[in-house]
């Protein structure tokens, strides 16, 4: 059977508070989310874990933010928002204020996410059978260590291998706020090294709770773990959890470079959310397929609002056999009737990829080439599995820059150029992949209820 980790029901123990995006958002600081709702029963538990996956489809988070902003953070030479909303604006602009509720939002969903999980496991005690108890608890690890991940990424400095990484990220909460007495205030940012390891411990645990009743969800916790390790510069451990799914064989590359985004449960889909009429992020102002979206479809209705175009000279950087660039890329002929737009995100209630087979290819030849070893396959042989389905010529050789722009290239669009130049040490535009206009301010409600919250520096609340 095929493993992977899938969004699928609508929210039950969690309502989502934000229904659009960047506009009259009902914003609440992270002190103020939790449930007064008592987990008495084995369904009470298993239903709040679905709702700490639902917190995590929302547009705050995988269904929208943290896929496009980090595109749209790195746009120099990329890409070019043409929407009207300012929160966006200022993130493509580089020009964030703490007050941007965009950032809030994903601060304050992926809290919610957290918190969630953590009044699952506090609940684990109401269920009787063992492996249920296993496997609902290696889920909610699984929710609270990808949400800190993706947290310190956007909002502290990056992590440098081999470096102290004592620059503040963000407060690592294990305790569920359920009532208003338990209100937790005072907390202060953990260090980039304590989150990461924090979020590494939660994934790794979360791994051997999994593996122990054999669910199909471990390779979501493998792929994650992929992405942590490689972003630490840890390139023999992500590697390895990359060949081990791999080596699964219960993935392979889609037939054609169009079917991983338009087919649910695609052949190469590690970790998937599925958004439908009821979990889809958005359909009008937030969701994916709105902003990346402008064409025309079969019965004459304008698809998506084309807030985000492919810049020309990003285009025509493609080679031109490309099917990433002939078969993902339009011209669009929707709402905005001119420019490039990229099919990857062109239906409403598509699956949205997080972790794919071509991203953990793309890490093993990395790691491999780095490491002057060829686990499973040689970085060469990886990388021409790639090339090969995307219609052009295979390469003879290969250096690093090759790997990194093969990289580039297969996973535009998905959300990873913006970490991808910060670990691997590239400018962005015109700015150091350290510089501090690169990490999201803390937002400015957090700090007002939360004065210990430690603001980054270059912003001014």
């Amino acid at each position: 059977m095929k493993t992977k980790n899938i969004i699928t029901y609508s929210l039950i123990a969690f309502a989502l508070t934000v229904s659009s995006c960047g506009k009259k958002l009902d914003i609440q600081p992270v002190d103020n989310i939790g449930t007064d709702e008592a987990l008495e029963t084995e369904t009470d538990v298993n239903n709040a874990v679905v709702g700490a996956y639902t917190i995590m489809a929302g547009g705050a988070l995988y269904g929208t933010n943290l896929v496009m902003v980090p595109d749209l953070y790195a746009n120099p030479g990329y890409l070019q928002w043409t929407g009207s909303f300012s929160t966006f604006r200022e993130i493509s602009r580089q020009t964030l204020l703490s007050t941007n509720a965009d950032v809030a939002r994903t601060w304050t969903q992926a809290y919610r996410a957290i918190n969630a999980a953590n009044t699952v496991i506090e609940a684990l005690d109401v269920v009787g059978d063992e492996d249920l108890k296993n496997e609902i608890h290696g889920k909610a690890l699984f929710v609270r260590g990808i949400m800190y991940f993706e947290l310190t990424r956007l909002f502290g400095l990056p992590y440098e291998a081999n470096g102290a990484n004592s620059t503040p990220a963000v407060p690592i909460v294990l305790k569920a706020v359920k009532k208003f007495p338990d209100i937790t205030t005072g907390a202060k940012r953990s260090t980039v090294a304590e989150v990461y390891t924090q979020a590494e411990n939660d994934l790794l645990i979360s791994l051997e709770l999994l593996e122990n009743v054999e669910t199909n969800d471990i390779y979501a916790t493998m792929g994650m773990l992929v992405r942590l390790y490689l972003q630490q510069g840890k390139y023999d451990k992500a590697r390895d959890y990359a060949n081990e799914i791999i080596g699964s064989e219960n993935f392979a590359l889609a037939s054609d470079v169009e079917a991983p985004f338009r087919v649910k449960n695609s052949s190469e889909g590690v970790f998937e959310i599925r958004q439908n009429e009821q979990s889809n992020a958005g359909t009008s102002n937030d969701g994916l397929a709105t902003f990346y979206s402008s064409y025309t479809n079969n019965t004459g209705g304008y698809v998506g609002r084309g807030d985000i175009n492919i810049v020309d000279s990003y285009y025509e950087s493609f080679d031109p056999k490309d099917k990433r660039k002939t078969e993902l890329i339009y011209e669009g002929n929707g709402v905005k009737s001119s420019g490039w737009f990229t099919q990857k995100w062109s239906g409403y209630f598509d699956n949205i990829p997080i972790v794919r087979l071509s991203e953990l290819i793309l890490t093993r030849a990395e790691c491999n080439f780095r490491l002057n070893t060829a686990v499973g396959a040689t970085p060469l042989d990886d990388i021409n599995a790639i090339r090969k389905r995307a219609g052009v010529d295979v390469l003879s050789t290969l250096t690093l820059d090759l790997i990194l722009a093969e990289r580039d290239t297969e996973l535009a669009f998905e959300g990873y150029r913006l970490h991808d130049l910060k670990r691997t040490k590239r400018n962005v535009g015109n700015l150091s992949y350290n510089s501090e206009k690169l990490v999201y301010p803390i937002p400015y409600a957090e700090r007002s209820v939360n004065p210990l919250l430690e603001q980054n520096p270059g912003y001014l609340q």
